[in-house]
């Protein structure tokens, strides 16, 4: 599935696509096939009754809380009802801060807070991938149904920056793009100045994908990039589909209440797709933390498995909270899994020097996930610190 692969090892992102401190070049290049060499993790958007596939033998976690953990709770939840016909994902919890139009220099300065949102019908969308990192804010589109048996594809990437080479990194846009693409031509977006590419193979072979970048207010850059063989259609989405007047909090069920010694919050990532019969929407999530000399930890949560840790591949040879676990090399780093039902799965993986596998058990045992994954505003505030 096109940009839904994980490329943890590489990035601290759980997406083919990096900003700021990632390697781009390890991560935009190759898409899909070149995502599974270097990290062989999938994103498995299945509806919230199906299971993920890492389990060995009967490993039924309902509960990923430490010894002694809470869940917090802001009020009871509301009454759930979906309609499968027309269902998107849902909407992220509002965050009270405003958003880009007003304070442009606020974004990328949160990690739990996203400055913008988008309207996934603007982009033919029916679910979205959020990140809030250091001097960048992302959101990705992709259509289909969420199941396993679903076509899901890539819609488009709206990427939110003060400064336009770290709003393109990691995009087609970064350099130029491959020689031979036509030339960049003047817009006009909303009334401002705008610049669209076109890249005839940009992310699919024989499909046209557009590039578009624009200053939507001053101080703030915007990226676009979107398939489609018409460019008016691109413009009229960024004119249209992305708002930011609206700010929206990062909501992962993860509660990370001690940040790593010598490391700082670095992001946080949260995947929603169309509702299951059950309400649910959010399928994943992450936060990282990354140190001074760029050593990095990542935990991940939810709907999500590594094919070198699937059936049989799992053997289990360390526990977390008296839960089998699996500690083994994935890509350039290592990696903790932690098998559970319901799309609960855990991931911590550690990537450098300075960091360690007591450093990824503690991240992993001390760290609070919520029981309900239906109700995002039962969820905390901020996923760290």
């Amino acid at each position: 599935m096109n940009h839904t692969e994980l490329a943890d090892s590489i990035t601290d992102a759980l997406r083919p696509h990096g900003e700021g401190d990632v390697d781009v070049a390890a991560l935009r290049a190759g898409t899909m096939s070149r995502v599974r060499a270097a990290r062989r993790r999938r994103l498995v958007l299945a509806a919230a009754g199906t299971a993920a596939a890492l389990t060995a033998g009967a490993m039924a976690v309902p509960r990923l809380l430490p010894g002694g953990g809470t869940t917090p709770t802001v009020a009871a939840p509301p009454s759930v009802s979906v309609n499968r016909a027309t269902a998107r994902a849902a909407a992220l919890p509002v965050a009270n801060v405003p958003g880009a139009a007003q304070r442009p220099d606020t974004v990328g300065t949160d990690r739990a807070v996203l400055h913008f949102d988008v309207d996934l019908a603007a982009f033919g969308g029916t679910g979205g991938w959020w990140r809030s990192g250091p001097g960048v804010e992302r959101a990705e589109i992709w259509t289909g149904s969420g199941t396993r048996e679903s076509t899901t594809e890539h819609t488009a990437t709206v990427v939110l920056s003060p400064d336009l080479d770290q709003a393109k990194v990691g995009g087609l846009a970064a350099g130029g793009g491959p020689p031979n693409s036509p030339a960049p031509v003047a817009v006009t977006v909303a009334g401002r100045p705008g610049t669209i590419q076109q890249f005839p193979d940009g992310w699919t072979p024989g499909k046209v994908t557009w590039a578009l970048w624009w200053q939507p207010v001053d101080g703030l850059w915007a990226v676009l990039t979107m398939e489609t063989a018409d460019a008016a259609a691109v413009v009229t989405a960024a004119a249209t589909g992305v708002h930011l007047d609206r700010s929206q909090r990062c909501a992962v069920p993860i509660w990370v209440g001690a940040v790593p010694a010598g490391t700082e919050w670095n992001s946080c990532t949260t995947s929603m797709g169309p509702a299951g019969a059950d309400g649910r929407s959010w399928q994943s999530g992450s936060v990282s933390f990354r140190g001074a000399s760029g050593d990095s930890l990542i935990l991940t949560y939810g709907n999500v498995t590594d094919w070198s840790a699937e059936g049989t591949k799992f053997v289990p040879n360390r526990t977390v909270n008296g839960r089998p676990a699996m500690w083994y090399t994935s890509g350039p780093g290592q990696q903790l899994a932690v098998p559970g039902t319901d799309g609960r799965n855990l991931f911590v993986n550690i990537k450098g020097e300075g960091v360690t596998e007591q450093d990824a058990l503690a991240l992993a045992e001390g760290a609070t996930f919520s029981d309900d994954l239906v109700h995002l505003g039962t969820w905390p505030e901020r996923a760290a610190g």
